[in-house]
């Protein structure tokens, strides 16, 4: 629809150039000749209609194509936004369900400010080229005509034109290649400021502390500065190739008078309407050379985002996750001889995990403990179908997790990370996170299993009160009891904690340890524990080292074994 506009905006731009004839033959400069008898069309046109050809007629005629002219252009405007908007709307909804869809070790070698940034400001320049492609259409169409119609008045001087055109293109290559460059050096400086951004915000509390905010200060000024150069090399590029256009052009046009004067001797009214279609035909020169500029400039955020697109698709999950239907765990989940490999990171000798045969059963408190880097959290990961098994298989009630049994599995479980994950947001609003459906007295019950009622009670708005960011106005204890009712909230049939408490002071970590105990019989909880006295009342204990199971049982039994491993951890955590 954009193209026909354009075309029919380049329609009536040769209408409007055609009436400059009988325009010149009114106003007394004389008969203009022109290839085709174009100069007897208007004429005919006239007769056909019905209207006399007076000045007056051919006038209002003019006025009426300048009018309807400046009409289509305003909707083809309004339809190019709307391109450039549902555009950058498609390529980031894409991108997002693309980050969505991909395995989670894929998804974690990937740097967060790096997806902001695509999502952000790369799309929104993709989005921003993809209009100018469009604007550019249009002005080529122009040009078109506007050459069309010198051709039909004079070849040999549009010829000339024409010719001029083609060595101003061509001095003018060196400057693209330029801004070519400077499109990709941009990036890159966007990318390093993204970067500092992010990590600098992430660790702003310990730079603070350490009186490093500074330094922090120094090395973002740096990236500022670079960017600050940049746009200025950047805008002298396209300055100078602005000004050499502009120059050109007179240059040019200067030469193509003396040439239709003094040698090609056009009558005055040939030569007014060659002036007047060379006059408009010159600035849409000049825009589809800085249309171009920028084009070349988008290159390197096209190519950038095709890129985090082109890896976000290759990993994809062979099953996307979707809406599967929760399910309630009925005998357990085991791992049988279930060996997984980080790329590239040597563990137990290239194995988080290996040959790792263990069994969690349901509706009993399952703990996972062993010393750092024993693959305790490669093993929630897997229990969580975040990760799938370089070898072996992990069976949830006696079928393999994958496919359609992955998807249920998902809407089946609860998890509580060591760092607990709020919104911006109010309680009630972090809390139907989980589950939109759920009722205020849902949203209490929860809270009461979770022993957070109390506190939330006691907040300036209770349920509608605003946490902060990422729940900064409540204590640690507060954030993770909290974060504790959320996944409650969903239902689960299994609830993972990755170290909940290890972060918690002595009574907030009792709090969440007695929240924990209540739910003992009435799901499965797998708990992974770096302190042990918060898994006092667990059903079994496996004790992980180097990958592999080495000892499992109950942690009355495991704590009497005089050189076992869970003793050894005993002695060393503070009970």
């Amino acid at each position: 629809m954009v193209l026909g506009l354009v075309l029919a905006v380049a329609a009536l731009e040769a209408a409007g150039v055609m009436l400059m004839m009988p325009l010149l033959e009114l106003l007394g400069l004389g008969q203009i000749k022109a290839a085709g008898n174009l100069n007897v069309v208007w004429r005919q046109v006239f007769a056909r209609i019905g209207l006399p050809a007076s000045l007056e007629v051919v006038l209002s005629c003019f006025v009426t194509l300048l009018i309807a002219q400046a009409a289509l252009r305003r909707v083809a405007d309004y339809l190019n936004a709307r391109i450039e908007a549902d555009y950058t709307v498609q390529l980031r909804d894409r991108l997002y369900r693309a980050m969505v869809h991909a395995r989670w070790l894929e998804f974690t070698r990937l740097r967060s400010a790096q997806v902001t940034r695509v999502l952000t400001q790369e799309v929104d320049r993709v989005g921003f080229a993809a209009q100018q492609m469009t604007g550019l259409a249009g002005l080529v169409a122009m040009a078109v005509v506007h050459c069309g119609m010198a051709a039909l008045l004079s070849l040999p001087l549009t010829l000339l034109a024409l010719g001029c055109g083609l060595v101003m293109a061509a001095c003018l290559r060196p400057l693209n290649r330029r801004v070519q460059a400077a499109g990709q050096a941009s990036q890159t400086h966007r990318a390093e400021m993204s970067n500092a951004i992010s990590e600098h915000l992430a660790g702003f509390k310990v730079a603070k502390s350490h009186g490093r905010g500074e330094h922090h200060l120094q090395i973002f000024t740096r990236v500022t500065h670079a960017i600050a150069d940049h746009f200025m090399a950047a805008h002298r590029t396209f300055s100078t190739s602005r000004t050499f256009f502009e120059l050109s052009g007179w240059v040019a046009l200067t030469a193509f008078l003396y040439v239709a004067v003094a040698w090609v001797k056009l009558p005055t009214a040939q030569l007014v309407l060659m002036v007047f279609v060379f006059n408009r035909l010159l600035p849409r020169i000049g825009a589809i050379q800085t249309s171009w500029q920028r084009l070349l400039q988008s290159q390197a955020s096209f190519e950038t985002v095709q890129k985090l697109q082109a890896e976000l698709d290759a990993a994809a999950e062979v099953d996307p996750p979707g809406a599967g239907q929760p399910f309630v765990l009925q005998s357990g989940v085991r791992f049988q001889q279930v060996t997984f490999r980080y790329g590239g990171e040597e563990v137990a000798g290239g194995n988080a995990v290996a040959g790792l045969d263990l069994s969690i059963p349901a509706r009993q408190m399952t703990a996972l403990v062993g010393p750092s880097g024993a693959g305790k959290s490669t093993v929630g990961d897997l229990l969580l179908g975040l990760l799938t098994p370089t070898a072996g298989t992990v069976l949830v009630d006696g079928e393999v997790l994958a496919g359609a049994r992955l998807n249920a599995w998902r809407q089946s479980i609860g998890y509580v990370p060591q760092e607990p994950f709020l919104f911006h947001d109010t309680v009630r609003a972090n809390l139907l996170w989980a589950r939109p459906d759920a009722t205020d007295d849902e949203l209490r019950n929860v809270l009461r299993a979770a022993a957070a009622e109390e506190f939330v009670t006691r907040l300036p708005q209770g349920l509608d009160t605003v946490l902060g960011d990422r729940g900064v106005r409540l204590s640690g204890g507060e954030r993770q009891r909290l974060t504790l009712a959320r996944a409650l909230l969903r239902r689960p049939t299994l609830m993972l904690l990755d170290e909940a408490t290890s972060a918690l002071d002595t009574e907030n970590e009792r709090l969440v340890q007695e929240a924990i105990e209540k739910l003992h019989g009435e799901l499965t909880l797998v708990v992974i524990a770096h302190r042990l006295s918060t898994i006092r009342k667990a059903d079994q204990v496996i004790v992980l080292g180097a990958g592999r199971v080495v000892e499992s049982g109950a942690p009355e039994a495991l704590a009497r074994q005089e050189h076992g491993a869970f003793r050894k951890l005993m002695h060393l955590s503070t009970l």
